[in-house]
């Protein structure tokens, strides 16, 4: 029986690192003894993602993101908290008899044997990061033994028959169950009887709970404490921040008040700590996609700009590109607000207001930094528009975000900006323009066929149906692992506009978007809706989705 391929030489050949990255990586495992795979994703080499294919394809299993899974109760049932946490496993559900196990080490056949005997099941293991399955053992195990839900809803309830509350608690739970869920924004709404929690998840808002009204201020008082803001000041909007810990781990939350006719509207955005890079395929991005991507980040200058809505994940776009770019040969400076991901081997710097370092300021500054490659996290003035395009055109690579509803509409916003035709024509290498549609939940997905005359009705290009042909595609029906929604996670539909020699040439003549958008089309651009509608003749997504997203 052959012997499977080292980690590190299936990491090569799937091209997720570079031989130089192995040779500084053996260079540190001889002064940290840590495990090859461990060190390769400290030095942010590569992602844990990265590390559990090359695991799933090395052993023959298959590799399982939990960040888009829930684990059934049953599942969890059968075997304890305390041997999931001490071996590293998380169950995941239950299918006659055989139950499905994530875990790194598919060599413990201690665990193996323990399993079999204590469940009664055939066991399948499936591989997972394992930092996600020490995190999601704790939270799942949490849940089953504290089910937040019946806590609230045991609390609210008591609000309702004039029973005081410990509104402290009751925060606490909202921001559990949040976190729980996966929750990006937590929106606390006030009504005339009620007040409304909504959780942001995937993109979509969702009702949660309600709450007596006179409990609303109560509430909006105390994250106003946790954030620092003025309680006393209830008729103009406020914006602050808090730190919370659940179950270990150290959450950032961005706080937003609005008076409204009711009371003050609450948002909160949750920001964990310990965000991890994506690879670009993880993202959602076609091959044909990266293959451009991976182009253009390899140029020795220009600009290159991410593009889209807020909340349309241009931030991890740009930085899983980034890792294309070898920071052992190049130095990679960065400004941001605030520092989301972390890597190795790049100068990151941030925002400080009060000490006057603005994106502006930054890029004065890196110009005497020997840079190669600058990333701003996003254009928002005139000045640093500007100061970014001289440095492209001046020797750099520049990397940025910008708010455009398209790739096409990047141009008129530089323009406004006051940036001449001339220098965004020569400057501009390419604009990346995105949206998030929600995942199919691969549990539950529905099949149903789709005729020619449908496509054709739906305006998709004989191109893409000829590049991806299918008699059917997929709908959502919703499961207990997708908490009956029909998704689980969310993917990237994208619009890549290429600045050429012509496109840079109509730029400078200052020609309409429509010309624009025309002569990109003619050399093959897809818009978002075209890379959109591929995902759905692939099963991934739903009409609905892409409609829902995208004009």
């Amino acid at each position: 029986m052959a012997q499977p391929k080292p980690i590190g030489q299936l990491l090569q050949e799937l091209g997720f690192i570079s031989s130089e990255q192995v040779d500084v990586a053996l260079d540190v495992q001889k002064v940290n003894p840590k495990f090859f795979g461990e060190i390769l994703v400290d030095l942010d080499f590569i992602t844990p993602n990265e590390i559990g294919e090359a695991m799933a394809i090395q052993n023959n299993l298959s590799f399982v993101d939990l960040d888009s899974v829930t684990p059934s109760n049953d599942a969890l049932t059968l075997v304890p908290q305390n041997i999931a946490q001490t071996r590293l496993i998380l169950p995941l559900y239950v299918e006659g008899d055989t139950l499905t196990i994530a875990t790194q080490d598919v060599n413990d056949l201690m665990t193996l044997d323990y399993l079999r005997k204590e469940t009664r099941k055939q066991i399948h293991f499936v591989i997972a990061d394992k930092s996600k399955i020490a995190r999601y053992t704790q939270i799942y195990y949490h849940q089953l033994q504290n089910p937040i839900e019946t806590e609230i809803r045991s609390i609210a309830k008591k609000a309702s028959e004039k029973i005081p509350i410990d509104v402290v608690r009751l925060l606490d739970l909202f921001l559990n169950n949040a976190i729980k869920d996966r929750t990006t924004d937590i929106h606390l709404t006030p009504e005339g009887a009620a007040t409304h929690i909504f959780y942001r998840i995937d993109g979509v808002l969702r009702h949660y709970f309600s709450i007596p009204i006179d409990q609303h201020q109560q509430i909006v008082a105390r994250i106003k404490i946790m954030a620092e803001l003025d309680i006393a000041e209830q008729r103009k909007p406020q914006d602050g921040a808090f730190s919370y810990d659940f179950l270990n781990e150290k959450f950032d939350l961005r706080v937003s008040t609005m008076p409204t006719n009711f009371g003050e509207n609450v948002v909160m955005r949750i920001l964990g700590r310990n965000s991890s890079l994506f690879s670009l395929s993880h993202l959602g991005f076609s091959p044909a996609n990266i293959q451009k991507i991976e182009h253009y980040f390899a140029k020795p200058y220009g600009v290159i700009l991410v593009v889209g809505p807020t909340g349309s994940g241009k931030t991890t776009t740009l930085y899983s590109a980034l890792r294309k770019i070898n920071p052992l040969q190049k130095n990679i400076l960065t400004v941001e607000d605030p520092i989301e991901y972390r890597f190795s081997f790049v100068k990151q710097t941030q925002v400080n207001r009060k000490a006057g370092y603005l994106f502006d300021t930054a890029l004065r500054s890196f110009m005497r930094q020997d840079p190669d490659v600058m990333l701003v996290g996003e254009i928002r003035d005139a000045e640093t528009a500007e100061l970014a395009v001289r440095a492209s055109i001046t020797g750099h690579l520049v990397l940025s975000t910008l708010h455009t509803n398209d790739a096409i509409g990047t141009i008129p916003r530089l323009s406004d900006l006051g940036i001449p035709s001339y220098l965004i024509g020569s400057g501009l290498l390419a604009v990346i323009a995105q949206r998030l549609v929600r995942k199919l939940c691969p549990n539950c997905k529905v099949s149903r066929p789709i005729s020619p005359d449908e496509l054709e009705r739906r305006h998709i290009h004989t191109q893409l149906t000829a590049a991806y042909p299918t008699d059917h595609v997929y709908e959502a029906k919703g499961c207990p692992q997708c908490q009956n929604t029909g998704y689980t996670g969310r993917m990237a539909i994208i619009e890549i506009l290429e600045v050429d020699e012509e496109i840079e040439s109509l730029i400078s003549d200052n020609a309409t978007t429509q010309t624009l958008l025309r002569a990109a089309r003619q050399k093959g651009m897809l818009s978002m809706r075209d890379d959109g509608h591929i995902k759905v003749l692939q099963g991934l997504t739903t009409f609905d989705e892409i409609d829902r997203v995208v004009l």
